[in-house]
């Protein structure tokens, strides 16, 4: 695959501007604050993973432009220096007591006097010491006094003479209402006239006894337990009571904030797919392959592969399962180079050995599966990852932990980590034509690498990807199962899946096999009512072993043909994944920003924004923009390292602006290098099949379109633009070379 393809050309995806800059708003020149530090309790959840802030809260935090950076209580607290990219604070306890509760409380009022909002889900965790000494209640109603808020007196455990006083609909009652017996909660008071309630309680009939259960003030924002979500481990059931998208935009202030964009490239939402090498060499059961004793990896070649050649798709083979020292055969290692003399096969590794618990090879003596509310509520917040049913058995505990009966699939040879990332790497790249390479480590197992092994493929120069399993569908019918982009694991990040596989719709493998159809309702409850994923079709080889798990994925990808989509590599989209994290945003003044450190991120949202357009006289590095569910998304040049971004009032406010010069609306390949000049535009592109686009031109009239591959004529065209100003045209398909088109106006129409 072409590696300059693989790591540029990004989403089309622009944010929310206000006409006023909050105070605690990075002044021009600084880059504007993205970073909330979440603050867990490792006696509570050993590992971040399970955590509710990671299970439930990164994802809308995320969406709203803001990367979550972990830190534990039980070590030592930053000093306020260290907070210079820090936001706000987010807390969300189980507990209400901690190791120092009154030094505590003296940083976090440091923080909140320092402009860092602070957020607290739940119990404040500073009642008392782990002695069970009570913090004097003097410091406990100071600290509470700086969130605008006074404690009533404990806890209210009888809650059925309790009635909602209030409640406001854009916030609470979210994907739950608040029905039946209310659960218990902390009494707690808004005594800030500047902070609003969005829920209150009232004992009888008299206001002076109301509690206010969701507050957002000056400083932050306090929601009390019980009252963010409903969840129930018996029927794997969450719902947020709480709209987070809307709660965190007002407790963190961010709609000063243009909100990097994970999800759309060039006006489009953003399409991958990958496939992991688990079943290569399973027997497939269909039909009309039985007698010829094909394996379900062939079968998938032939059935899925072929059959879209206009949509990518990383094919990421267990090292072992090729190689002859293991347990490859010249059948397994004939089909692998079939698939990658393909066009549209990006080649990745799926580790050489297939480790299944990640945790025990980082510290094999000891069980890192994680306590606490992963324990309690396994069922809940960590599903099951994959299966290769051909290689190893699993099983369950009591509680729905997984078990596995081997850590690894195969264990011809010991484990060792540089093996299963550099040697994997090495090993399939000697199966590659020329022009390939392994761009993607896709993990396996249980998908919980630690940070070592994320560190190896950051040092092999490869993109690494998979886990988070979201589900939004029938079955798991809330946000509370959408994971965030990825996972801090120490100086390193995880780059998530944007959906789940098929073993979590098959109950690890083991019945339903055409359950995999389902991915279509989390597809689209990720685009609609907000996109807050791409579409993404992530399966294994063992789909190719029975023809009603063939019949879903084809189902998925048909699909996915149907939607306006911009088809891209998995490493393409695990490079803009990181470039969320890595993008900085630098005000130059009233509604103008320059953007830095973005990496393969090409696209920048802004929300709520249908009176706001681009400007693009003082804008530069913008190819384009494009409306759609009231944001703005702004696709940038991936050729200008430091693009600039300036917006302005819309006229006439609802439709569409007049373009002064042309920009891009929309494209089924990344567009990049787009070069104006009189009477013509050049750009360069690149993607996979049918490459369509839409741009907006100054005025009706033909234009001459050439599309140029190498210093051949590909094509010439001569659409014509109407009224409205928009040219559509199509320049065809390019998987591995750029083509270079020049757009040239011939006449104009009257």
């Amino acid at each position: 695959m072409n590696t300059r393809f693989v790591w540029k050309r990004l989403l089309l995806l622009a944010l929310l501007l206000v006409l006023r800059v909050p105070a605690d708003a990075a002044p021009a020149g600084q880059p504007l604050l993205r970073t909330v530090l979440a603050l867990y309790d490792s006696s509570e959840e050993n590992l971040i993973l399970p955590t509710p802030i990671h299970q439930l809260v990164e994802m809308p935090l995320n969406h709203l432009g803001l990367v979550v950076r972990y830190r534990d209580i039980n070590r030592p607290l930053p000093p306020l220096q260290e907070l210079g990219d820090v936001r706000g604070i987010l807390t969300w306890f189980e507990s209400n007591a901690m190791a120092d509760p009154q030094g505590f409380i003296s940083w976090a009022e440091a923080a909140i006097d320092a402009r860092k909002k602070f957020v607290v889900l739940g119990t404040f965790g500073v009642s008392q010491d782990l002695q069970k000494r009570t913090t004097p209640s003097s410091a406990v109603d100071h600290f509470l006094a700086k969130l605008g808020l006074r404690s009533e007196g404990g806890w209210n455990f009888v809650t059925y003479d309790m009635k909602i006083a209030y409640k406001d609909p854009s916030m609470v009652e979210f994907e739950r209402r608040l029905d039946g017996v209310l659960p218990t909660f902390e009494g707690i008071k808004n005594i800030d006239s500047h902070a609003k309630s969005y829920l209150i309680l009232r004992r009888g009939s008299n206001p002076d006894l109301d509690n206010h259960l969701v507050v957002i003030g000056p400083n932050g924002g306090y929601v009390a337990g019980g009252y963010t979500h409903y969840s129930n481990a018996a029927s794997e059931r969450l719902e947020w009571y709480l709209n987070p998208f809307e709660f965190f935009r007002l407790a963190f202030g961010t709609d000063d904030l243009p909100k990097p964009d994970a999800t759309t490239l060039s006006g489009r939402r953003t399409f991958y797919s990958q496939v992991d090498g688990d079943g290569w060499r399973n027997s497939t059961e269909i039909s009309s392959y039985r007698n010829s004793r094909n394996m379900a990896a062939g079968v998938i070649l032939n059935e899925v592969i072929q059959v879209f050649p206009d949509l990518p798709v990383t094919v990421a083979p267990i090292a072992a399962d090729l190689d002859p020292k293991w347990a490859g055969t010249t059948e397994s290692l004939r089909v692998a180079k079939r698939f990658f003399a393909l066009p549209n096969v990006e080649a990745g590794s799926h580790t050489y050995s297939h480790p299944l618990d990640w945790g025990y090879f980082a510290h094999p003596a000891s069980n890192t599966s994680g306590g606490g509310l992963l324990a309690s509520l396994q069922k809940i917040f960590s599903r099951g990852n994959e299966t290769d049913n051909d290689s190893y058995a699993q099983s369950t505990d009591a509680s729905g932990k997984r078990r596995y009966e081997s850590p690894r699939s195969f264990s011809a040879h010991p484990f060792n980590l540089k093996e299963e990332i550099e040697g994997s790497i090495a090993f399939i790249n000697t199966l590659l034509p020329p022009g390939k390479k392994v761009e993607v480590l896709q993990w396996s197992g249980n998908s919980m690498p630690f940070e070592a092994a994320v560190a190896a493929t950051r040092a092999a120069g490869i993109r690494n990807i998979n886990g988070g399993d979201t589900r939004f569908d029938l079955q798991y019918h809330s946000y509370a199962w959408v994971a965030p982009l990825g996972r801090q694991l120490g100086a390193q990040r995880q780059i998530f899946a944007s959906t789940s596989n098929e073993n979590t719709y098959t109950n690890l493998w083991t019945d339903s096999f055409f359950g995999f159809k389902n991915l279509v309702q989390t597809l689209r409850n990720t685009e609609s009512p907000r996109r807050i994923k791409p579409l993404n079709v992530y399966y294994h080889m063992y789909s190719g072993q029975k023809l009603s798990s063939l019949n879903a994925v084809l189902d998925n990808l048909n699909y996915a043909r149907t939607q306006e989509i911009i088809p891209v590599t998995t490493s393409h989209y695990a490079a803009i994944a990181d470039g969320f994290y890595t993008t900085r945003i630098i005000p130059l003044g009233e509604h103008r920003w320059q953007i830095e450190n973005r990496g393969a991120l090409e696209t920048i949202r802004f929300d709520r924004a249908a009176s706001l357009t681009v400007d693009f006289a003082r804008s530069h590095g913008v190819i384009g923009e494009r409306r759609y569910q009231d944001s703005l998304y702004v696709a940038l040049d991936e050729a200008d390292a430091a693009p600039v971004i300036a917006l302005q009032d819309r006229q006439p406010a609802g439709q569409m602006p007049q373009a002064e010069q042309p920009y891009l609306v929309q494209s089924r390949c990344p567009v990049w290098a787009v070069r104006q000049e009189a009477g013509l535009f050049r750009f360069s592109a690149q993607g996979f099949g049918r490459c369509d686009m839409v741009w907006k031109v100054p005025g009706a009239g033909r234009f001459g379109v050439r599309v140029l591959h190498g210093k051949t004529v590909r094509k010439e065209l001569q659409p014509e633009a109407g009224k409205d100003g928009l040219l559509s045209f199509e320049v065809g398909p390019s998987p591995l070379d750029p083509l270079e088109v020049t757009v040239r106006r011939l006449q104009g129409l009257p």
